[in-house]
């Protein structure tokens, strides 16, 4: 029997600032998913859509607090794993750009602090680590939002993890939206597992979100309007398509770790980069 994963992507505005409008913004979204498709266990939203795009210590909350609390009794009301995009998240540290995760019951099950953020404008603190869940009798999520998509050992990291989606909520209002939909495709093909990228509509995000499945076809594409997109994702083609290779060809991931090759350059600083050396050195100076 394939094991059926049932999302639900909401491509939606925001109002800046407006915590409550924005929680009953997702809340009629979420309605609207379950009602025309009741088939759908698990629901995300954009990066940063429930604060809006707004300064980050004037919506700043802590986990648990406010926005946990309404999005945990949603999930357990439509019986829904949800990914409600990412908050800002006040700790003794600092603020994170945090994405939270309810299972079905309201659980929180783990929390995803940015371990890129967009610097220099994003000035939240960067997380350490990845993460993944289990959705119960289906298979594993990875979860990265927005610019982490551009550091392909996130995405890897959360395959070693035994990831077989990877969710990205978003929010880009740049030029580059282009570039991320290719590097959509480029992930999900490198790794063999599907990827769901959720974008946020202006003010704060151009739309385009999009599914693709681990060859890196596109499931589904979005407009630059309100939308909510549904697919069935048969996590039993992650595994054929590991086992027998794209196009029947290449077993990407199964390559990847039964060669010996290992790589050292995540444990040097940028400084002892190359890429990190002065213009004086570069071979092109006087050109």
């Amino acid at each position: 029997m394939s094991r059926l994963l049932g999302i639900g992507a909401c491509q939606m505005k925001t109002t800046r600032g407006d915590i409550q409008t924005n929680l009953e913004r997702l809340a009629r979204h979420v309605r609207a998913v379950k009602f025309y498709s009741p088939w759908v266990n698990l629901i995300c939203a954009p990066e940063l859509i429930i604060p809006g795009m707004s300064p980050m210590k004037e919506t700043a909350q802590p986990i648990p607090g406010q926005i946990s609390e309404f999005c945990s009794d949603l999930a357990k009301s439509h019986g829904v794993y949800l990914i409600p995009g990412s908050i800002y998240e006040q700790t003794g540290d600092g603020i994170y750009n945090t994405a939270p995760v309810f299972d079905a019951s309201g659980n929180l099950l783990t929390t995803y602090r940015k371990m890129y953020p967009w610097r220099p404008h994003e000035k939240t603190v960067a997380g350490s680590h990845t993460v993944t869940f289990e959705v119960a009798g289906v298979g594993v999520v990875g979860l990265c939002i927005c610019y982490d998509l551009w550091f392909p050992e996130v995405i890897r990291d959360l395959v070693w993890k035994g990831a077989e989606v990877v969710l990205v909520p978003t929010l880009t209002s740049t030029q580059d939206r282009r570039q991320e939909l290719i590097l959509c495709r480029a992930a999900a093909a490198m790794n063999q597992c599907y990827i769901v990228s959720v974008n946020g509509l202006m003010p704060g995000g151009l739309g385009r979100s999009v599914i693709v499945d681990p060859e890196g076809r596109v499931v589904q594409e979005a407009g630059q309007l309100t939308e909510n997109m549904m697919a069935m994702l048969d996590l039993d083609q992650v595994t054929h398509v590991r086992q027998y290779g794209t196009c029947g060809v290449s077993r990407v991931m199964a390559s990847f770790f039964h060669e010996s090759q290992r790589f050292d350059y995540q444990s040097k600083t940028y400084q002892e980069s190359p890429i990190a050396k002065p213009i004086s050195a570069c071979p092109l100076k006087g050109r």
